[in-house]
């Protein structure tokens, strides 16, 4: 597991704020991702620098992918090509006849082995500054000073934090067996995580993106493990006769529900993510009981029973009482994924193919993400629940695709070779 050390290191590049914006003054009513895109200019960093294009590329890539944002031609604008990125440095009447609402200028500087850079975000009408930042990193830092800008603009428009700083586990089979991966939000910076040669399913993150818990067929049976990326390796915590499979942290990261089967019918236990004994059982139906997940709060549990006939969503007490279901449409339901901000859960349903859905955890109010794009399965929410992450068929090959909660934006994360299956989105990570 040397990789998960190098992808640790990677993760903790220290990048300093020069530039304090606690919170900015809104001053454009965005509304919901994909409700309507503002137009933002964007010209080219000042500064010199040879990353320039490649720190431009970054921020607009994530700009798009947020959904809140039309990044507009960045030779859009009539100022000259001395204008600068403070305030009075440049004219904003340059760029009132490009129909901009936002404009953010950007630098970027190579000086004494480290690259520095500002971002400066102006509501274009009203000639007022938003916010303003700087960061500074190593050389090999731009992608990820290029995530900060663009979190910087995102917040200043918006008043929220944006999920630049994520990251996806997800499986794939391009070694020729199926291992556990990760990928940057925007869809870059791959890297592999197992190398076992085996196979390797539903990874899960842990609330501080600390760990992963995955089942893993290496010793024979599938077997529940957890990578530590702090420590480094994996360990088995649990290798009960039967399937042990599901695995999800608790909020608090002192139990793993999963589901375990000893012989008989699937049902839902918690053990520690230590030691791996056992805490609890909660659930003892007829059928199988597979699949938890944890509400935000900690007090509840939804998963998948087949108590009532076919898969259905249920949801109950983290002791397992008052288990109750709430989904009614459709006669088959699996996957569910409970927003971070605790009101719905994501789940899948299948029909002639595999779409996403929500539904409020009373089991009322239930929205349609997908529908008529190829198989779409394995729902996770973004940190703030605006957005939802699953699988797709719908460009050929399976790709890491993300909605907003109500469909209206729904854009591919991944390129190139398909194959990306069992996503699941972690929380906001160290930059």
């Amino acid at each position: 597991m040397r990789g998960l050390i190098l992808l640790a290191a990677v993760a903790m590049i220290t990048l300093a704020p020069a530039i304090a914006q606690d919170k900015p003054t809104v001053l454009i009513d965005v509304g919901r991702p994909g409700d309507r895109a503002i137009p933002i200019g964007l010209p080219f960093p000042k500064g010199g620098a040879a990353a320039s294009q490649e720190l431009y590329d970054v921020v607009r890539h994530d700009l798009e992918l947020s959904g809140w944002f039309r990044v507009l031609d960045p030779n859009a604008s009539l100022e000259p090509a001395t204008a600068g990125i403070r305030p009075g440095e440049f004219d904003m009447a340059a760029w009132r006849p490009s129909g901009a609402s936002v404009l953010a200028k950007t630098d970027l500087v190579d000086a004494d082995g480290k690259l520095r850079t500002e971002v400066h975000v102006y509501a274009v009408g009203g000639a007022e500054t938003l916010g303003a930042k700087a960061f500074s990193g190593a050389p090999t830092s731009v992608r990820t000073l290029g995530h900060r800008v663009a979190d910087t603009i995102v917040f200043a428009v918006t008043g929220e934090h944006a999920f630049f700083d994520t990251r996806f586990a997800f499986v794939a089979k391009w070694t020729g067996n199926k291992e556990i991966w990760l990928v940057d939000a925007d869809g870059e910076g791959r890297r592999q995580i197992t190398r076992n040669g085996s196979i390797n399913l539903k990874p899960r993150w842990n609330a501080t993106g600390t760990a992963l818990a995955f089942t893993s067929y290496q010793a024979g049976n599938p077997d529940l493990y957890v990578a530590d990326f702090a420590q480094g390796g994996s360990r088995r915590v649990s290798k009960r006769p039967g399937i042990n499979t599901g695995g999800a942290f608790s909020p608090k990261g002192d139990l793993i529900a999963l589901a375990l089967s000893l012989g008989g019918d699937a049902e839902i236990w918690t053990i520690e993510p230590l030691a791996g004994r056992e805490v609890a059982r909660l659930t003892a139906s007829p059928g199988i009981d597979a699949s938890p997940c944890w509400s935000p709060d900690g007090r509840q549990i939804a998963f998948v029973s087949e108590r009532s006939g076919g898969p259905q969503i249920y949801v109950m007490n983290a002791d397992g009482s008052n288990p109750h279901r709430v989904s009614f449409s459709g006669s088959h339901n699996t996957d569910p994924a409970w927003s971070p901000a605790g009101d719905r859960i994501a789940f899948v349903s299948r029909d002639s193919n595999f779409d996403v859905f929500t539904v409020g955890v009373d089991g009322q109010g239930m929205t349609r993400v997908t529908q008529g794009m190829g198989d779409n399965e394995d729902p996770s929410f973004s940190p703030d629940g605006r957005y939802v992450a699953f699988s797709s068929t719908r460009s050929g090959g399976a790709h890491i695709w993300i909605a907003s909660v109500d469909g209206r934006h729904q854009v591919q994360v991944t390129r190139g070779e398909g194959g990306y299956t069992n996503p699941n989105w972690s929380g906001h990570l160290a930059w």
